[in-house]
């Protein structure tokens, strides 16, 4: 499926049309890649779920923050809740030059945030220049006597330049042999004063369910419900259960609509479709926003525990469905006809029955019959099976005629009843029972000239008698 179409606004007047393909969330970053129809791939950068800048790629540095953020971080397709969200709240997307992007981070972020936000950078701007502005930060602190806060650049430049020469010789450095010990460590002081490490250090070892809450704890104080809701799909991916499937609903209800929420749980699913809580909550999403195709595909929804709120929608949607402008495979009519039975037994039989005439005005009998065959135990089935049965069986029999046209006629399909009744006219002139059907049937088409035609020779006829 293909996502919307959206607008990056360069230097140029004209706005640049791309799409988005993918989205990489991954140590508060949250970056979309966007094709345009020239096949030019375009970067929108986001930092705790606001707008950055856009840039345009022409090739991806080996080793760089934004390929490590699509290999370790969590990865969604387009389209997606999360590339909506983002885009909605965020608009217009503007390829930003560095300086007014230096500008825009030193109001926004803090000095450790905006060199660590730099980091995201270096295959679109020199990392030199990079390199030079998280240098700047770290001499200011260190002139400030701010040693801590100067170890944090020191840190952030370590996973940025870790062969630079400054960089060894900082790592080294006596002055910050304490906050190194510290950070080899990785003391609670540490975590607690360094959230950027900290988030690094429970990303690195989410797997572990302690890290994993704790990165949890850190993500929910600074609202990042959309990397929370990432972690949580990706946990009951691997595990699933209750202790992470229960929180994930409640941020979804919180934060999306049901179309999105709708949209992550079948993401979820395809994933994961044995977890039966999670196939419950989608199959409520379905029948809530009338997705009568998607119940269908569910295995079979008689299997879930469903109240009178969701099952009185079922029918309603039963009852409204028209067949003839949907188009359902083989294996959705028949669960189409399962839930009627399941769901809808009072108003079955006349609920198949319908969809049965429907059915013929495009499909043939004896395919009709088969869709059939595996409910003609059930009651409400069995009448129209043996009438579907008896248009086959007597679709070649001359002595059958007047039947096989009534039949025609029950399943609302005139023409060929009139066809029928023609035939078992010419071959029995003297009987008044086709020449009374086909009045009645034209009639009821509409078309009187031949309906009082059909009268006349029927008069004529008892006349005659």
């Amino acid at each position: 499926m293909s996502s919307d179409p959206f607008y990056i606004y360069g230097n140029s007047q004209k706005p640049i049309q791309v799409r988005a393909e993918r989205i990489a969330l991954y140590l508060g970053a949250g970056i979309i890649e966007a094709w345009n129809k020239k096949h030019e791939v375009y970067y929108v950068f986001f930092y705790k779920h606001d707008f950055l800048t856009a840039a345009k790629a022409k090739k991806l540095r080996r080793h760089s923050f934004i390929e490590s953020a699509f290999k370790q971080g969590m990865v969604f397709d387009a389209p997606h809740p999360f590339i909506n969200v983002l885009l909605s709240t965020n608009h217009p997307c503007r390829i930003t030059r560095l300086d007014p992007l230096l500008k825009k981070l030193d109001k926004r972020y803090t000095p450790q945030e905006k060199a660590f936000i730099l980091t995201f950078f270096e295959s679109f701007i020199s990392k030199k220049r990079l390199f030079h502005e998280i240098k700047s930060i770290f001499y200011v602190y260190r002139r400030n006597g701010q040693n801590l806060m100067a170890y944090q650049i020191v840190q952030i430049l370590m996973d940025f330049a870790p062969n630079h020469d400054l960089v060894r010789q900082l790592r080294s450095d006596l002055n910050f042999k304490a906050y190194a010990d510290m950070y080899q460590s990785q003391s609670d002081q540490i975590l607690a004063k360094d959230l950027i490490f900290a988030e690094k250090r429970f990303y690195s070892k989410k797997e572990n369910d302690h890290f994993f809450q704790q990165l949890m704890t850190l993500l929910n104080e600074q609202s990042r419900w959309i990397d929370m809701i990432g972690l949580y799909v990706g946990k009951l991916i691997k595990t699933p259960s209750e202790k992470y499937y229960d929180p994930l609903i409640k941020l979804l209800d919180k934060h999306l609509n049901e179309q999105q929420t709708m949209q992550i749980l079948e993401n979820l699913c395809r994933q994961s479709p044995h977890y039966i809580p999670l196939k419950q909550d989608l199959l409520k999403k379905y029948i809530k926003l009338n997705k009568l195709e998607n119940v269908l595909n569910m295995v079979d929804p008689s299997d879930f525990n469903l109240d009178a709120s969701q099952t009185e929608p079922i029918r309603e949607m039963l009852e409204q469905l028209d067949l003839e402008t949907r188009t359902l495979t083989s294996e959705q009519l028949q669960s189409l006809f399962k839930i009627v039975i399941d769901f809808h037994p009072k108003k079955a039989a006349d609920l198949i029955h319908s969809y049965i005439s429907t059915l013929l005005k495009t499909n043939d009998p004896v395919f009709v019959r088969e869709l059939l065959k595996p409910f003609i135990e059930h009651r409400a089935v069995r009448p129209v099976y043996s009438k579907v049965d008896r248009l086959i069986t007597f679709s070649d029999d001359l002595d059958q005629m007047q039947v096989l046209g009534e039949l025609y006629y029950e399943f609302s399909q005139p023409e060929q009843a009139i066809e029928c009744f023609s035939w078992e006219m010419e071959l029995k002139p003297d009987d008044p029972t086709p020449l009374k059907w086909l009045s009645k049937v034209y009639h009821e088409m509409g078309m009187k000239q031949e309906s009082k035609a059909y009268k006349q020779l029927l008069t004529n006829l008892q006349k005659r008698a």
